[in-house]
C-alpha cells in the first residue's frame, strides 16, 4: 500500500468569484481535496471591470489562491481556470450552467464527477437535471462560519484587522494592505 489514499473522485469542480478568498471558500476546497484526485477550481469575472460587489480583477484573485493552495496546485491536485461569466445581473440560469459544464469538459475531456456547493448559495439550481445526470452534488453548510465575501469586506474597509483575520487564511496575511488597497480604491 504505498502511501496513496483512495479517493471517492477522479475530478470535482468548485465554481466561485472568490472576492476576496475566506475560510467558508477554503471549506469547500478542503472537502473537495479530500474527496477528488484533482480539483477544478472555475473563478468567475463577467468584464473584469471591477466594482463594490466585484472589487478584485481575476488575476487577483487566482493569486491569493495560488499562495493559500501553492502545495496543492504544484502537485496538480488543483487546477485553476478563469471563467468568464454570463448572466451576472441575472442571477444563475441553465444557460450559465450549461455554459459551466461546456467549459469543464473543453478544459478536462471528460464530465465533473462530482460538483462541490455551498448550501448558502442557490448555485445549484442554474443546472438542469439532465446536465447534472451522472454527477454527485454536494453541499457543503458554510453558514455555520458566519462569514461571506461582504462581510470580509465589511472588515477591510473599516481597517478592522483583527476581524479580518479571523476569516482569512494567515498564508494572505501580508496580503492585507494591498487587498485593502484595492477595494478602497475602488470604493471611492
Amino acid at each position: 500500500m504505498g502511501g496513496s489514499t483512495l479517493k471517492s473522485f477522479k475530478t470535482g469542480l468548485i465554481v466561485g468569484r472568490f472576492q476576496h478568498i475566506h475560510i467558508g471558500h477554503e471549506k469547500l476546497i478542503n472537502i473537495g481535496l479530500s474527496l477528488c484526485d484533482k480539483l477544478i477550481i472555475f473563478v468567475t469575472y463577467k468584464d473584469n471591470k471591477e466594482t463594490n460587489k466585484n472589487p478584485y480583477d481575476i488575476e487577483y484573485r487566482i493569486k491569493l489562491l495560488n499562495i493559500i493552495y501553492e502545495k496543492e496546485i504544484n502537485e496538480k491536485k488543483i487546477v485553476i481556470y478563469p471563467f468568464i461569466d454570463i448572466n451576472l445581473e441575472d442571477g444563475f440560469t441553465h444557460l450559465w450552467g450549461k455554459s459551466i459544464i461546456n467549459k469543464y469538459i473543453e478544459c478536462m475531456n471528460m464530465r465533473p464527477e462530482c460538483i462541490i456547493y455551498g448550501k448558502d448559495k442557490d448555485i445549484n439550481k442554474c443546472f438542469e437535471p439532465t446536465i447534472v445526470s451522472n454527477i454527485t452534488e454536494i453541499f457543503v453548510d458554510r453558514i455555520s462560519l458566519q462569514i461571506s465575501a461582504t462581510k470580509m469586506r465589511e472588515y477591510l474597509i473599516n481597517d478592522d484587522y483583527d476581524n479580518w483575520k479571523k476569516y482569512a487564511n494567515n498564508k494572505i496575511y501580508g496580503e492585507y494592505t494591498d487587498i485593502r488597497d484595492k477595494l478602497i480604491k475602488i470604493e471611492g
